[in-house]
């Protein structure tokens, strides 16, 4: 019987690995705390490329304090948060996230990639001007020799664009004066069909081909001007979606855009679908745990409760609470924050040899 007792410190290092990468961060925390072996099990809660999936790999990034650079991960289904300082983003400012890497922008002209999974740092070419862009945005992860970089400031009825792809030495910019006023919402312009969406406060629509550097503003996909308070757009199952919200985050509604009649139609259910929204950047994703799906996930708390909006009931919720609110009222959004999707598929041969190169 004796022989068959076996130490649980003694179990492969790929194994820990592999059980410390699935957990949440509560459980990860626990984890952690069996023995010095599983303390220094080489994993984290944000997966890294070459793991398996875990069940919800979205999380709220917060940065707090640009001097010391210390991230906090919150994911919706607890109320731990994970920390880890970065002492590489000293004095960055977070401006966008895909694919697991985020878009920082340093001073006045220096942009850049980081991967805090991995902490490959990609640096782009200085900026020609000062760094004022209403939104910017990536089409795909920086590793990828499609990847373009776009950033758009308008005012009135001029646009200012600057654009950049990989392999490029310098930004190429051009301002373009419209026949109508664009103020563009403070949320990420979206990739789309070869084509980059922005969209404006009132719902309208601004699209830019990066072809041609052409311009122009959509006025058929509207909304009631005084409806919006807050509005988010990103990409869902090959479609334009776009949430909007009311004063004090009444009136949370789901469009998505029809690319024949070029108008909003309103969503009424999301399936299996969930949005997570915040002016750095919105996404969807698919539930992959029961009770996640059909909600917009918000960079909101009350208390240590993440808030999300349900379309089932109309209301603000939480997980783990009986919180039920039709507004914002006594929520607070953390001043710097966005979602992060963590990549968890394996890089392609091309991406290896780039980040080979990469410091």
């Amino acid at each position: 019987m004796d022989e068959l007792i076996r130490d649980w410190t003694a179990l492969p290092t790929e194994i820990l690995s592999f059980i410390s990468s699935r957990l949440f961060l509560g459980d990860f925390k626990r984890f952690r705390c069996v023995c010095k072996t599983w303390k220094l099990v080489p994993s984290l809660p944000v997966p890294c490329p070459t793991q398996c999936p875990i069940p919800q790999s979205q999380w709220l990034m917060l940065y707090r304090g640009l001097k010391k650079m210390e991230l906090n991960f919150f994911h919706p289904l607890s109320k731990d948060t994970y920390r880890m300082d970065i002492p590489e983003l000293s004095g960055a400012l977070l401006r966008f996230s895909k694919d697991g890497w985020l878009l920082m922008s340093r001073g006045k002209h220096s942009v850049f990639f980081f991967n805090p999974s991995t902490k490959a740092k990609i640096d782009l070419p200085d900026l020609p001007h000062h760094y004022n862009f209403n939104a910017i945005s990536f089409s795909c992860a920086p590793t990828s020799s499609e990847c373009m970089v776009f950033g758009i400031y308008a005012f009135f009825d001029h646009v200012r664009f600057s654009a950049i792809s990989r392999g490029e030495e310098k930004w190429t910019g051009d301002q373009i004066k419209g026949e109508h006023d664009f103020h563009h919402s403070h949320t990420n312009p979206v990739f789309y069909n070869e084509l980059v969406y922005c969209l404006g406060e009132d719902g309208t629509l601004g699209v830019f081909n990066p072809k041609d550097f052409s311009w122009k503003a959509l006025q058929n996909p509207e909304i009631s001007r005084h409806f919006l308070y807050e509005s988010y757009l990103m990409e869902c199952d090959g479609k334009l979606l776009a949430v909007f919200v009311g004063k004090k985050g009444r009136g949370v509604s789901v469009y998505t855009l029809d690319d024949s009649k070029m108008a909003w139609q309103r969503v009424r259910d999301l399936g299996s679908k969930m949005l997570f929204v915040s002016h750095a950047v919105s996404f969807s994703a698919t539930k992959v745990v029961e009770g996640m799906q059909n909600k917009i996930y918000f960079p909101r708390f009350l208390g240590k409760d993440g808030v999300f909006f349900s379309l089932a009931t109309h209301r603000y919720e939480s997980f783990g609470s009986r919180l039920s609110r039709k507004d914002f009222d006594g929520m607070e959004e953390p001043l710097h924050c966005c979602w992060i999707e963590s990549r968890t598929e394996t890089y392609c041969e091309e991406e290896l040899n780039w980040l080979s190169t990469v410091e």
